[in-house]
């Protein structure tokens, strides 16, 4: 699998990674919904924290407010590319895999700030949803900067960080796969902001 999430293709990177996210999401939304109790991941994640359940009085500020959130979550996982990477895989693969997980299990157990009528079971409604469209821009972000880590780690726990002294050069589908992951995000922030008034 290294070998696709490496790749130099982006495609080739965006669709491994994807994958790999949409395997942890089932089988987390699964489990959550047939064993957790409702609401048990209320509040758990960062995103939900900062969200918080209060709704902004127009459409324009909660949009507005959704996107800086998810910009934000966004900006993390370029930190994390920066950093370092072990094995040439940049620490940031690891965060949407980690919100494809986390998801997964909010959505099974409805623990969303604000939290839908009823339980959603595991089917092809989710595609109604934002969710999997914002976890696409957020993969599409980590592939985007996959290169651009300052550290590496070539066999963890048996050698040091070594510094990368290559300068950074981004190759023209890097900058129109950030592009489109921007455009994505939106896109999905709207429909967000729209299933949330629709709640109300």
């Amino acid at each position: 699998m290294r070998k696709f999430i490496c790749h130099k293709n982006i495609i080739i990177r965006f669709i491994g990674l994807y994958l790999i996210g949409l395997f942890l999401f089932i089988a987390a939304w699964f489990l959550s919904f047939y064993l957790f109790p409702e609401g048990l991941m209320r509040d758990t994640s960062i995103a939900s924290k900062l969200a918080g359940s209060d709704i902004s009085m127009s459409i324009g500020k909660e949009l507005t407010r959704i996107f800086i959130i998810n910009l934000t979550m966004g900006a993390v996982i370029i930190l994390f590319n920066l950093a370092f990477r072990v094995n040439n895989i940049p620490l940031g693969y690891l965060i949407p895999l980690i919100w494809f997980l986390l998801y997964g299990l909010i959505l099974g157990s409805n623990s969303f700030s604000i939290a839908m009528a009823e339980r959603i079971a595991p089917s092809l409604s989710v595609l109604g949803r934002s969710g999997l469209y914002e976890l696409a821009a957020y993969t599409l972000i980590t592939v985007s900067t996959y290169n651009i880590s300052r550290f590496e780690i070539k066999a963890l726990f048996k050698t040091n960080p070594e510094k990368i002294n290559e300068p950074i050069a981004f190759q023209r589908q890097q900058y129109v796969g950030l592009i489109i992951a921007l455009i994505l995000l939106f896109v999905s922030n709207i429909k967000e902001a729209l299933m949330i008034y629709n709640q109300i």
